[in-house]
């Protein structure tokens, strides 16, 4: 699919409404206009210009035929009004009932088609490696979840927790095979489902590894279904329909004043910013140091989805003593971050500096002899286009590290995806 085609019409199936809205909202940072419904009906109001919907069954604690019957119930919903179900969601930790849902979603897709499991959630410290699932490094049957008065979740392994709820050929993908990138995932996958593979229990710990489960269902030329708390089928949506969003901004905040963490802080839960950590004491020294650290840090920022409008570099922390040849360094660094980044990174239409000596030292290494100043977008926040250098007329919006409050660097950054 390219840029030119219309994005498809998605659906998701969730077990409970707050599960709903955390995975519908991953699928609207990536411009999917996005539905959570809160009653098992189609509502009378019409859903034609929403891209996905999401409905909630809350069979979470429910019976297990009931749970499959309310799904089953879901999906034709779904496939009734033309979006099929491309993710279901389940819980982060593993409760309710997977086996009887999962059953009732590949029913609805028919023959062939496969489920991707995985409960893996890495920005909540969720992974699985080898079958295991983890929560905050801990096993998961070793959590709280285990004397959950509802759904008590006894089994840290997922292929056996699964062939423990279904009849359904369970396999894995272990984290050697998500490793091996997109195009060994996609070939396990087809491969299992030839073999009558029903549910394909995937490792990963990281979003990298999210990502090329996403993009291997994908390419696989199987009819997949995601199931996890969210992060995949955001993923698999992504890579279904792989277009770059309309403006991209890179954050460059070298501040390291409480309120900027707070305001970068913000900017991440707020976006979904992709804000890789850079090692402030690393560039401080230069050199071999810097240079590791500069490598570092970009192949970070280009490691991550194409679909997150906002990315950028924040730093690790305050550096007691610093003198002002130390400070120079790191800012030279984070300009150097910044210059490499705009080379490697698609779409990226705008800058967000934070820090009065970072900005400077962008512009620097940029060549822009000049900032033409458009608008005040906060005060002692202003917008405006770089001028001459190396890229002319690209937009960036500076603020000092002790301007505005929590919500500052989300109005900053929003003003550029907004700007025209």
């Amino acid at each position: 699919m390219n840029s030119s085609e219309p994005r498809p019409l998605l659906g998701v199936i969730a077990d409970d409404l707050t599960g709903a809205n955390a995975t519908g909202v991953l699928l609207a940072r990536r411009g999917y206009r996005t539905a959570s419904l809160t009653e098992l009906r189609w509502p009378e109001a019409s859903l034609d210009e929403h891209a996905c919907v999401v409905i909630n069954t809350e069979s979470r604690a429910v019976p297990a035929a009931v749970a499959r019957e309310r799904v089953a119930t879901a999906a034709r919903l779904l496939l009734l009004h033309g979006r099929r179900p491309y993710g279901k969601r389940i819980d982060s930790t593993l409760r309710g009932n997977l086996g009887p849902e999962l059953e009732a979603v590949l029913t609805a897709l028919g023959p062939g088609s496969v489920a991707v499991v995985t409960g893996a959630f890495p920005a909540s410290g969720r992974r699985t490696v080898d079958g295991i699932h983890y929560v905050n490094g801990v096993r998961l049957a070793e959590t709280a979840v285990r004397n959950d008065p509802l759904c008590p979740v006894t089994e840290s392994h997922v292929p056996t927790l699964l062939r423990g709820q279904t009849a359904l050929r369970v396999g894995e993908l272990r984290l050697a095979t998500v490793r091996g990138g997109a195009g060994a995932v996609a070939a396990a996958i087809a491969a299992m489902a030839r073999e009558g593979v029903r549910l394909l229990c995937a490792d990963a710990e990281t979003d990298l590894d999210i990502l090329a489960l996403g993009q291997g269902m994908a390419q696989s030329g199987v009819v997949c279904v995601a199931a996890d708390p969210g992060p995949l089928t955001a993923a698999y949506a992504a890579a279904v329909n792989p277009a770059s969003p309309r403006r991209r901004v890179l954050v460059v905040a070298g501040s390291v004043t409480p309120l900027s963490r707070e305001q970068l802080d913000a900017l991440e839960a707020e976006t979904g910013a992709r804000l890789v950590v850079v090692d402030a004491a690393a560039l401080g020294q230069g050199g071999q140091a810097a240079a590791s650290e500069i490598n570092r840090a970009v192949d970070r920022l280009a490691e991550a989805d194409p679909a997150l409008p906002v990315v950028g570099v924040r730093t690790s922390r305050v550096l007691s003593g610093t003198d002002s040849a130390v400070a120079e360094r790191i800012s030279a660094g984070f300009a150097e971050i910044a210059a490499q980044a705009l080379d490697r990174l698609p779409g990226v239409a705008g800058l967000y500096t934070s820090g009065g000596d970072i900005t400077l030292a962008v512009c620097r290494r940029l060549g822009a002899g000049a900032i033409e100043l458009k608008a005040e977008v906060l005060p002692l926040a202003v917008h405006g286009h770089l001028v001459g250098g190396l890229r002319p007329g690209v937009s960036i919006v500076t603020k000092g590290g002790l301007v505005g409050d929590r919500m500052a660097a989300v109005t900053c950054v929003r003003h550029i995806l907004n700007a025209q």
